[in-house]
This record gives structure tokens, sequence and C-alpha cells, in this order.
């Protein structure tokens, strides 16, 4: 018995037929992207794991409660590095393979015994060689632009050599390093932030408090040129004064008479001072302690030039050598005052590397101890220019 069907039937049988083809469709091309993309993500982490390598510099200890000659401990700093080139030369952190007796690298399977061949105590890494050539070196990208930018952050990470952890790049910072937000452990130092074409965009350095998660990086541009002073001329030495400095603003700008000055470069017996920077730290038997120079100084002249920004100070004396003379103006108690001082050496101790705080209630200690510093040095700042006026 054959049925017959209305009109209407036939369309709605039609358009139920048309409907389940459409979102097979479209679930089939979901399923199809999401295998391309998974796809794709291996390809990546495989072909930047290439470039990777484990960095673990050692150290014996012989601790005081052992007897015996052949007793001894190894202490053991475990990083990360890039492969820079076909010749075994690899990047990483110099704090994290300083001052070590014994420094292997592990690819995969291998050890391969390195030696350390500079230090570029400027940005903080360190260049090796591997005894025989291993690995890929990486491939760098040309830009120098990042913000926004989604990114793979590649390093050890509990033991993996190749952890990857995605993110975004969230631009350059003052101080010129790049800004990151990505997962990573303090292991992954050393390690690469890369695009999601495999370029090397920067080499990580740091992290800014571990529960945030944002980390720190060199930009790549900077690599080849930091590579090659080493291979030519050894060590980059990175100056060092020793102290801290908050910006300052004074408005209205305030007219200060010269006297009793350490020594005298002015022509004039009024200054007028409208910007600075405020010594909020010094280090004791630093060069800055050594020179006279004291917590709510304000520094307000460098070199007969006007100073208002502490990173411009900061860059000045890191990328001048040991020894350099700096002429600073200041103000001290109603008065002006000239110091001269010669720049002293930075260094770098394995102690500084993974030195983190990540307790959260530490982080808020070292935060409320500045802030009370800087009321205290404003308050007597204020005070001092109420009675200059």
């Amino acid at each position: 018995m054959i049925k017959k069907f209305s009109h209407t039937t036939v369309v709605k049988v039609l358009l139920v037929l048309l409907a389940t083809v459409f979102f097979s469709v479209n679930l089939f091309a979901q399923d199809s992207s999401l295998i391309n993309l998974e796809s794709g993500l291996n390809d990546l982490v495989y072909d930047i794991s290439r470039s990777i390598i484990t960095v673990e510099a050692t150290e014996p200890i012989y601790p005081n409660n052992f007897s015996g000659n052949n007793n001894e401990a190894i202490y053991s700093v475990i990083s990360s590095g890039l492969i820079y080139d076909t010749a075994g030369h690899v990047l990483t952190l110099a704090s994290s393979v300083i001052d070590r007796s014994q420094i292997k690298i592990h690819f995969e399977d291998k050890i391969i015994p390195a030696r350390l061949v500079a230090v570029d105590y400027q940005s903080g890494l360190a260049l090796l060689k591997m005894q025989y050539p291993y690995g890929l070196p990486f491939s760098q990208m040309p830009q120098t632009g990042c913000a926004g930018q989604m990114i793979v952050a590649v390093g050890n990470s509990y033991g993996v050599r190749a952890a990857p952890a995605l993110g975004f790049c969230s631009g350059f910072r003052p101080d010129g390093l790049m800004q990151f937000a990505a997962s990573f452990t303090s292991s992954t130092h050393g390690g690469g932030i890369f695009t999601l074409t495999g370029k090397l965009i920067g080499i990580i350095t740091g992290v800014i408090g571990k529960d945030s998660k944002i980390g720190l990086a060199l930009p790549a541009h900077k690599l080849p040129e930091i590579v090659q002073y080493l291979k030519t001329n050894g060590d980059r030495l990175a100056g060092y004064l020793g102290l801290s400095t908050t910006e300052f603003e004074i408005s209205p700008p305030i007219e200060v008479r010269v006297s009793n000055r350490l020594a005298s470069t002015h022509q004039s017996n009024i200054i007028v001072v409208s910007r600075g920077l405020v010594v909020s730290k010094v280090i004791p038997n630093s060069p800055a302690a050594k020179a006279g120079l004291k917590q709510g100084d304000l520094i307000f002249q460098a070199n007969g030039r006007p100073i208002d920004e502490a990173i411009e100070l900061a860059n000045y004396v890191k990328k001048s050598a040991p020894g350099t003379l700096i002429h600073f103006d200041i103000l001290r108690q109603n008065n002006a005052y000239s110091v001269q001082l010669a720049i002293g050496q930075m260094k770098l101790t394995s102690s500084t590397f993974g030195n983190t705080i990540t307790n959260k209630d530490l982080v808020t200690d070292s935060i409320l101890k500045e802030i009370q510093t800087l009321k205290e040095t404003l308050y007597y700042l204020e005070n001092r220019l109420k009675r200059l006026r």
C-alpha cells in the first residue's frame, strides 16, 4: 500500500535532511580545524625544541660535618639555553653558570660538556660553547615589535627539556626588555619566546612575581651584537653605582642659592630646579656610598646635564666602563653640592639565579617597606621646600 504525503510533509522532511547535512558538514569542518590546529602546534613545538637545550651547572661542596677524603656533595643549577649557531655556541643566563666548575648540556638523550666563553654583564647573558655541535640554531624574528602578539614560551620545566606554554607579548618596557604573559618556571629562564611561525623574538631573563606569570625577555634583535662582542672581546663589563632613585617633580620650581659646596662648577649663585631624582637607597660600601651620597639627596644634574628619569641614569651607568667619572649636582638640606665619583663594576654571582620572590606575603611586605621609604622621603622634602619658600 502506497501512502500519499502532502506537500507540506515533503517540505518538512527535506528541511530536516538539509539541516542534518548542514550541521554534519559544520561539525566535520570544526573537527578538521581542531585537528589541523593540533597538528600545527605539534610541528611548531617540535621545530622550536631543536633549538632549546637544558643547562646543568654544577659545583662540588664540602660540608663541615662530612669526614673522609671522598665525601663531597654536588650543587647543581638547572636552567635553559638556546643554540645560537652551528659552531656549538649557546646562550643562557650568566647567573646560572657563573662560578661553576662544570657545565653540561642536555639535549634529548645526549649529555655534552660545555665551557663558558664570556659573560655580558650589561644584559646578564652568558655565551657557552659545546664540546661538539648539536641541535639546530634558532631562527630569529627580524622585526622588533610584538605587542598583542600570541607567543610560545619554551624552556626546561620540571625536568622536561622543551616544555611549551602559550601566552601573549605585552610589548617593550622603558628599560628595553620585553614583557610577556605565559606560564613558566624558574628553570625556563634562558629559554625563548617564539612567534607562532617559530621565530625567536626574545630570550627569557626573569619573572615579575610567580603568581602573576608575567615574564621578561631580552629582545632577539639585540643578540647578534652581544654574541659578536663576546666572541671578539670576551667579557663585556657593566657599570655600577649602588643606589636606587625615584623620579621627583617640584612645582612650582624653586631657586636655590649655591653655598657650602664641595666643588663649584656653576657660574651663577642661583639654580632653578624643577625636576630630579631622589636617592631612595644607598648600598653600603658601594661607589655611591663612598662618594658621600645619602638617602634624600635630590640629583638634578649628571655631568652638567639635567636628569629626571631613573631609567636614563641606570642605562647610562650600566653601559659605562668601570672607572668612568660621573659628576652629580645635588640638593641636600637647602644647599647645592657637587659630587664626583668613579663608576664601579657590576658583579654577577650564582646566588642571584632564581632569587625571585614568590611568596605573596613577602612581596606585599617589600612593597609596604618601599612605600614607607617613599613617604618618609617625600615628607622630608616637603618640609625642606616649605623652609625654602
